[in-house]
């Protein structure tokens, strides 16, 4: 896969451990049983720090290496194997800019995303010298990241509104120059960590975080008997049930006999 293969060179590398630490450092503020990870590289996952009993990661392919505590699941993106609404955490790695069809593979997140779920989407940042280095790319760089599209972030959180997904923050990180040669990297490295201690909106890789409206899983249906099937009735508490149906019916006679006798009043006055 040409993300395994970049990975394993030292931008990549780079780009892969600060992810991580991102990815390890919002992981362990959320909770859920279950993550589920889709894309990126399978010898490197990004939630292998998760703190959730269920781990998965999704790849495409069958030439993937799995683990022991990460299992790896081979399955198209835009079809994901698993059941709606049964995933509290999804990590998406760059898949929204790699996948053909981006907006189906959100739709499946969304639908496998249970309501409060979160969403973590790590892209590439089109405001940022990367993204200057990926203007500037010919035809002789490598596929990833030059020759991909970049996925801004309002873009990204625009997206995700659309499908009930609200975005709550924007992390960002790698803030070197993308060149491989350590001496440029020692020349700017008191303006990258100047940059990063602030965390600029001008890192190469950033962090959406969303959430899963609890109201979009209710999904209005068009016959009305059949929403009144589906109403089940409630159970009172021993004692108050039968009290509080019948004041609601004592409230609505007492209004209507009061309304009664307004009215016979109004009639006796103008008889007189």
């Amino acid at each position: 896969m040409a993300w395994d293969r970049w990975i394993r060179g030292q931008l990549g590398h780079r780009v892969q451990v600060e992810e991580r630490r991102v990815a390890r450092k919002e992981l362990r503020r959320l909770f859920g049983k279950t993550v589920v990870q889709i894309g990126g590289s399978s010898r490197f996952p990004l939630i292998a720090d998760s703190l959730a009993p269920v781990r998965f990661h999704v790849m495409t392919g069958c030439d993937v290496v799995g683990h022991a505590h990460c299992p790896t699941v081979c399955a198209e993106l835009e079809l994901l194997p698993f059941a709606t609404e049964s995933i509290d955490i999804v990590v998406l790695q760059h898949t929204l800019e790699l996948s053909e069809d981006p907006h189906q593979l959100l739709r499946e997140v969304e639908r496998i995303l249970k309501p409060g779920g979160r969403l973590l989407i790590f892209g590439f940042n089109p405001q940022s010298t990367w993204g200057i280095r990926r203007l500037l790319s010919t035809g002789l760089d490598s596929l990833v990241p030059w020759q991909i599209r970049y996925l801004s972030v309002w873009r990204a959180e625009d997206w995700c509104r659309l499908l009930g997904l609200e975005p709550e923050l924007t992390r960002y990180a790698v803030y070197s120059l993308p060149f491989a040669k350590r001496v440029i990297r020692r020349l700017f490295k008191g303006a990258e960590h100047r940059l990063a201690r602030r965390e600029w909106p001008v890192g190469a890789v950033y962090c959406v975080r969303a959430k899963k409206d609890r109201l979009s899983a209710i999904t209005p249906s068009r016959n009305p008997l059949r929403r009144l099937a589906q109403v089940q009735p409630l159970r009172p508490t021993l004692g108050v049930g039968r009290c509080h149906g019948r004041s609601q019916v004592d409230v609505g006679s007492a209004a209507n006999n009061a309304e009664a006798g307004c009215i016979r009043d109004c009639d006796d006055r103008r008889l007189t």
